[in-house]
């Protein structure tokens, strides 16, 4: 069996035990795959709150076709297009605080997000807004991204407290 036929079987099997009706379909992208369903009404049910549900059920999977496949797989759970709906909100919340961060000078902090958010907004704010950089500080739970602007010598709020230290 090949790695996209094992990677559905094992989602649906997964999938079943949360959901009566759905629909799976993997599809790989430059050695990454991704799993896409779909299910109507019990989306809810398979997304959780925040996220947090699609997120378990990613992990979730992560170990269970390495023990399958005796490797590690990169995979992204998708469903009924909650990800790109995410990184649509995520941008209009990063370009709301980016404007912010523009009009006072000063860093802003963007709580709450998970490593996957925080990624996808480092990415927008560095190709959106030049003149702005982007960094993490804190540890697990705790975890937020900073919105800062680029000082005049090009260095970050980051790099100058670094300095200083």
């Amino acid at each position: 069996m090949d790695k996209v036929a094992t990677i559905k079987k094992e989602a649906e099997a997964l999938l079943s035990k949360m959901i009566s009706t759905f629909e799976v379909e993997v599809e790989e992208d430059e050695g990454a795959y991704h799993i896409i369903i779909k299910a109507e009404e019990e989306a809810p049910t398979v997304i959780g709150r925040h996220g947090e549900t699609i997120r378990a059920i990613q992990k979730i999977l992560e170990v269970v076709l390495y023990k399958a496949l005796g490797e590690s797989v990169s995979l992204l759970v998708n469903v009924n297009d909650y990800r790109e709906k995410q990184k649509e909100r995520l941008h209009e919340l990063a370009s709301q605080l980016a404007e912010k961060v523009k009009d006072q000078g000063k860093e802003m902090y963007f709580r709450g997000l998970s490593s996957y958010e925080r990624k996808m907004v480092h990415e927008y704010i560095t190709t959106t807004y030049p003149d702005l950089t982007t960094f993490s500080v804190g540890e697990g739970r705790e975890r937020q991204l900073v919105i800062s602007p680029k000082k005049e010598d090009g260095s970050t709020a980051e790099e100058s407290s670094e300095k200083t230290v």
